[in-house]
């Protein structure tokens, strides 16, 4: 017999967004309900508030507004996916 574990997440699940520097691992908690678009640019656009170290991204490029664009769906996706009949889970990977 074979088993197989999987862990999945659905929009529903979803309650905050964490920003974290790569650097000196600051982060940023933001609930989804809470979610801005320009506070997330401000966070692709400029450096940690905490060491300085660039995001990594620049203003205006396609890296950025592809960001941005995953930011602004994160928060809308609940809600358009209430009461559907059609089901969106996201694989995770799961503890071991």
């Amino acid at each position: 017999m074979t088993f197989e574990k999987k862990c999945l997440i659905e929009p529903s699940d979803f309650i905050s967004v964490e920003y974290e520097c790569g650097n000196c691992h600051a982060a940023i908690v933001v609930p989804i309900e809470k979610l801005d678009p320009n506070q997330a640019a401000s966070f692709a656009n400029t450096g940690c508030t905490f060491c300085n170290t660039p995001s990594g991204f620049q203003k205006g490029t396609q890296e950025t507004n592809i960001f941005l664009g995953f930011i602004g769906s994160i928060k809308q996706i609940a809600g358009v996916m209430e009461n559907r009949n059609l089901k969106v889970r996201l694989g995770i990977k799961c503890a071991e």
